[in-house]
């Protein structure tokens, strides 16, 4: 039994995330859509950034993920009750399991772990027959295979047949009864010992009738066969043989109690997740940013989208960006060159940021979005910030680019902004031609902003097929319009346009 709400057949256990995690979060800028997601909430943050940077590898994963989410948005009342579930089991759990540490420093052990055991196994059941009640009332508006099956599996269950065995075990904590069949050895000491039965809580006539002051006589008389017991070891013993009963007992429902656990561990970790999505779509509803869910290119590597935005400049000015429109068959190899400031960067981080949306399931920042999967996502942008390297920036630059290398394959997607800037042109043009080549030798797809016109000149007069210039839009009058558009490498970066932009505001 498990909720699979992030994978039709399985949970994150097992799933390797992107071999490139610290640098993406970097690059670009995920930590404010982390932020945004969670609202505060650590554990949400916490799976979050742990799912997120997690890769789906097929369109079916994506699509699975894409209907929940539908589902979740258009009965918000469902999608509540069932977080409010996971977020009580999460805390009953936490709390179940600590309960369990600090019976190892327990004198009274094993009586603690029963009882603590008893009530967490109690309470989880219960909280699962509410779940599948609530998931049983609004079976009929569910479009999404995940919630679907997932009632489909409560319903499989015998949760009933499991109350009443659990009710049984209630005689523990209220006074149940418990019968041996016993072997006495010498000193009165236990040498054999059978359960004969194990009774419920007995009607309220029948305590007050043994705890009264005639409880000895009542055994004497109508219960010939029956000994009262006064010896204290004996007592002590019979205690222990309790104890141990139960225990066995338990025992029988370890199985279940593990497959809760699990349950509702892994319930918990979706339900966060899927938490954070409905938070952040809210958020974008919000501000009047429209988000859209992306489409897997699976018979080649043509990437298209239109109006792709950079989402975390959207949610720190709460309004809507400068989108970009691009269509592109079969392309390895993007460059990006053109004015300064002009918005090369911006879009590099865009098309980054949909591209891991996308491949965790979620809606991206662009009115259409359609790209293909791959199986790792590296980033190498230019540390402008680490100017007291002791190894120097270009050195550092060549240690992260070549760890990246050896751990690539021909499904991976490169995205590089200002590489090898740290050099001289002449030789930061030399490294990237090289790095280049092999890419496109092996093709890997990577997609670059560079300010090394040499390089994206002789690149583009070789007119390589599966390559696409783009050039940042510069107006005549030196406007910048922070759009990208095809077209021959730009010869300059058109810096003196920033400076007069500088002059003119000191006048």
């Amino acid at each position: 039994m498990d909720s699979f709400l992030l994978y039709e057949n399985s949970s994150t256990e097992g799933k390797k995330s992107y071999l490139s995690v610290g640098d993406m979060i970097k690059d670009l800028n995920l930590s404010i859509i982390f932020r945004t997601m969670a609202k505060d909430d650590p554990y949400i943050m916490e799976r979050v950034r742990k799912i997120m940077m997690i890769p789906l590898k097929t369109k079916e994963e994506i699509e699975y993920r894409h209907k929940i989410i539908e589902d979740f948005m258009r009965m918000s009342k469902i999608y509540e009750d069932m977080y409010e579930c996971s977020i009580k089991q999460y805390k009953a759990l936490q709390l179940y399991k600590s309960e369990m540490d600090k019976n190892r420093t327990r004198a009274t052990r094993k009586t603690s772990e029963i009882l603590d055991t008893l009530s967490y196994l109690t309470q989880a059941h219960n909280e699962l027959i509410h779940l599948q009640k609530r998931m049983n009332a609004n079976a009929d508006r569910f479009q999404s295979k995940g919630l679907l099956q997932l009632c489909n599996r409560l319903n499989e269950q015998p949760l009933n047949e499991i109350s009443e065995k659990l009710t049984d075990l209630d005689f523990f904590v209220s006074s149940g009864e418990i019968g041996y069949t016993l072997q006495f050895g010498g000193g009165l000491k236990i040498k054999q010992a059978k359960i004969s039965y194990v009774k419920n809580r007995q009607s309220d006539s029948q305590k007050e009738k043994k705890s009264s002051k005639w409880a000895e006589l009542y055994y004497k008389l109508a219960k010939k066969n029956i000994i009262v017991v006064r010896d204290e070891t004996m007592k002590k013993e019979i205690g222990q043989m309790q104890e141990v009963t139960v225990l066995h007992l338990l025992k029988i429902f370890q199985p279940y109690l593990q497959q809760l656990i699990q349950f509702w561990d892994h319930f918990a970790e979706e339900m966060a997740f899927y938490a954070g999505v409905v938070h952040f779509m809210k958020r974008m509803k919000e501000i009047s940013i429209p988000l859209s869910m992306p489409q897997v290119t699976e018979e080649n590597k043509s990437t298209s989208f239109r109006y792709l935005y950079e989402l975390t400049m959207a949610i720190y000015m709460q309004k809507m960006p400068v989108g970009n429109d691009l269509s592109i068959d079969e392309t390895r190899v993007v460059l990006v060159t053109g004015a300064n400031q002009g918005g090369k960067s911006t879009f590099l981080r865009s098309y980054g940021i949909a591209q891991v949306l996308m491949q965790c399931g979620m809606p991206v920042p662009a009115l259409d979005f359609k790209a293909p999967l791959y199986t790792q996502i590296f980033t190498h942008f230019s540390r402008r910030e680490d100017e007291q390297l002791n190894s120097g920036r270009l050195r550092e630059e060549l240690k992260r680019m070549s760890n990246m290398i050896q751990q690539t394959d021909s499904h991976s997607l490169f995205l590089l902004n200002e590489s090898f800037a740290s050099t001289t042109e002449k030789e930061g043009a030399r490294i990237a031609e090289g790095i280049i080549q092999a890419f496109y030798e092996k093709e890997i797809t990577i997609m670059m902003v560079t300010h090394l016109y040499q390089l994206a000149k002789k690149l583009y007069d070789e007119g390589r097929t599966g390559t696409t210039f783009l050039n940042a839009e510069r107006m005549e009058d030196g406007k910048r319009t922070y759009r990208m558009i095809e077209g021959k490498p730009s010869h300059t970066s058109y810096g003196t346009d920033l400076f007069a932009e500088l002059e003119e505001n000191i006048k």
